[in-house]
């Protein structure tokens, strides 16, 4: 049967009827259907290839004009031809190859980067189980994870990636507490992806601290008397603004968590009761706590209230957010540096203390020790810290020790005003 019976001409000069299609015979099973003339509507030539297969005719749209050329509907038709050549319908084959690539468009859709990944983790796991919705979480994995490999394919991430990219240059800056934090995390963001079936396989399988900051001997820093009595000589000479010097010693009057004091609002604080009571959201156990002030806490407490700006005891940048975590211990830290660093502080070992290093935590296990010291009685100091007890207490007691708490934070109290006296105005710059 003759083929290329058609022209490019005739194809391009072919007038459409305003009663009837017009078709133009092309041969080989190819010819082009010459849409009705509608108003408005530019002239539009269908190319089809009509072929028989297993007994029964069948048709194959091989292009649209002028979107397609006669030679493109040409080249399809020969494509088509030898499918049903080899007993194959062209249709088919089509829908096959169709739902193959949208498959495969899907599957490159679904294909998330680390950033992806864990805002994925982010908005269906932290943000419910964690109190703080993940901040800190965000914290250390923004900067230390996605800044390296955040827009890399998730699939693609491996575990050379994982301890080149993420955690030696840790390692580098000698923050071995931080390597091992931050492994941890990727670990259980992987892992969360993983069990989702966003990734097929954990880039951090297998990976443990032996690879990142090795295993961490417990912290037991804390602040003998007389290193508190040390410090309190040594702030006036710190040049820490007023708000800081206050969370230090609310810090070590109230064994509270940093977090805990630096985001707290005024409104938690009744000076006239001298309580303070942390809610739930802010507390690590999820529990609200009732922290007893001492005479002393409340004097620091009440300075506080004379610099109030906005809702909170410690404003960040603006009235409207409260200080980070950074900014004290950032603080402690410079005052106990030996050589100066840019843009740091110059009080350079201003707040060095015989035991050496320490930072604001410390003074958390500092007011558990020294209570110790003053005979308190072991359930009441972890009441205090808003402890759960464990064993067998933790069965038969639920007791709050109210009492017995407000007795020791005003024993403790009364020993931090002995060795460290409330001055009437701090020697320090407001800041």
């Amino acid at each position: 049967m003759p083929e290329n019976l058609l022209t490019h001409r005739q194809v391009a000069n072919a007038k459409p009827s305003p009663e009837k299609e017009i078709y133009l015979i092309d041969g080989g099973g190819l010819y082009g259907r010459v849409l009705k003339e509608r108003p408005g509507i530019d002239k539009k030539i269908i190319f089809q290839y009509r072929f028989k297969i297993e007994g029964k005719t069948g048709y194959h749209h091989c292009g649209t004009y002028p979107q397609d050329t006669l030679a493109e509907a040409r080249e399809k038709r020969n494509a088509a031809r030898k499918l049903v050549q080899n007993g194959i319908h062209p249709g088919v084959q089509e829908r096959q190859e169709r739902t193959k690539r949208e498959k495969a468009e899907q599957a490159e859709a679904m294909e998330q980067t680390v950033t992806q990944v864990f805002e994925t983790w982010e908005r269906f796991y932290l943000t419910k189980n964690r109190k703080d919705k993940g901040a800190m979480v965000r914290q250390f994995i923004e900067s230390d994870v996605l800044e390296k490999i955040g827009t890399m394919r998730a699939k693609d991430v491996t575990k050379r990636h994982i301890v080149r990219l993420v955690i030696e240059p840790i390692l580098k800056r000698k923050k071995l507490r931080k390597a091992n934090a931050v492994l941890s995390l990727a670990k259980q963001m992987f892992a969360y992806a993983h069990a989702r079936g966003d990734i097929d396989t954990d880039p951090t399988h297998g990976l443990t601290r032996a690879q990142a900051g090795g295993d961490e001997p417990p912290r037991n820093r804390n602040l003998s008397l007389e290193e508190i009595a040390g410090l309190s000589a040594a702030i006036p000479g710190a040049d820490l603004p007023k708000r800081l010097v206050a969370a230090l010693w609310l810090l070590l009057a109230t064994g509270a968590r940093t977090r805990e004091l630096l985001h707290a609002s005024f409104d938690e604080i009744d000076l006239k009761a001298r309580t303070w009571t942390i809610p739930a959201s802010r507390s690590k156990n999820g529990k609200p706590h009732l922290v007893h002030l001492s005479a002393f806490a409340a004097a620091w407490l009440q300075k506080i209230h004379e610099l109030k700006s906005g809702k909170f005891l410690f404003p960040g940048k603006t009235d409207d957010e409260p200080i980070t975590e950074k900014v004290l211990s950032r603080a402690v830290r410079d005052r106990q540096l030996k050589k100066k660093q840019r843009g740091r502080t110059s009080k350079l070992g201003a707040l060095v203390l015989p035991g050496g290093r320490w930072t604001p935590h410390d003074l958390r296990r500092t007011l558990a020790s020294r209570m110790g010291d003053l005979k308190i009685p072991p359930h009441v100091i972890e009441k205090c810290l808003n402890h759960s007890l464990g064993g067998l207490l933790a069965v038969y007691q639920h007791q709050e020790y109210l009492e017995e708490r407000k007795a020791a934070f005003e024993l403790w109290g009364d020993t931090l005003n002995r060795l460290a006296p409330v001055p009437a105005e701090p020697a320090t710059p407001q800041k």
